[in-house]
């Protein structure tokens, strides 16, 4: 069987321990330090997986997007430290296929490049409520902020409270609220819960399967 053909751009460091996990089962065509160089060489070889760092120099994401206009047909998912919802939603939104957030170790490693190449999204289960909220606005998409908000609400927070953990004034949480029944086409508040329970048992059940 043909090896897998890959890009990586990240670190040295980084770059020299996936090469380790993943030994012969994948041909690393190209390695970058940076998105310009990660572009370059996306287009140059034609990868078929792409692994990116979030923090390379010149901006992972925007690595990502220039990764999937150069090698339309490469998977991409991006390598973080730590999780991050709005991270991930400009990550989706750039054409990112996975997200992966924290240490790499081998076992892990292996598991992300199968799902990849077996055409599955792969997203931190945690995150996944966000996500499939975003997906459910449909054509009028959640901001990345509003999401955080509705996820808030779906856990009991009242105004005040969702307006102190994310740092912005009553006001702006109310706007949210009433951006987020417009767009997911609710009648009120206590409707947005329902859809945000609805979400939350998606992702449950995602995490089940």
């Amino acid at each position: 069987m043909t090896p897998v053909r890959f890009l990586i751009a990240d670190d040295a460091a980084t770059r020299l321990g996936i090469r380790m996990a993943l030994g012969d089962e994948v041909a690393v065509c190209a390695e970058a330090q940076t998105a310009g160089e990660a572009i370059r060489a996306a287009m140059r070889e034609q990868p078929e997986v792409c692994l990116v760092g979030r923090d390379i120099p010149g901006d992972g994401l925007a690595a990502v997007r220039g990764i999937c206009r150069a090698a339309p047909r490469a998977a991409v998912a991006v390598l973080a430290h730590a999780p991050n919802v709005d991270d991930l939603l400009d990550a989706v939104r750039s054409g990112a296929v996975g997200y992966v957030p924290g240490a790499l170790n081998e076992a892990r490693l292996r598991k992300v490049v199968a799902a990849v190449l077996a055409g599955e999204a792969v997203v931190p289960r945690s995150m996944m409520l966000e996500l499939l909220l975003e997906l459910r606005a449909g054509g009028s998409l959640m901001t990345a902020r509003e999401a955080q908000v509705l996820g808030l609400v779906r856990r009991g927070h009242n105004t005040a409270a969702i307006a102190s953990r994310l740092g912005i004034t009553p006001v702006t949480v109310r706007r949210h609220v009433s951006d987020l029944v417009r767009k997911l086409g609710v009648e009120n508040r206590g409707a947005l819960v329902d859809v945000a329970e609805r979400g939350g048992r998606w992702a449950r059940a995602g995490e089940r399967g």
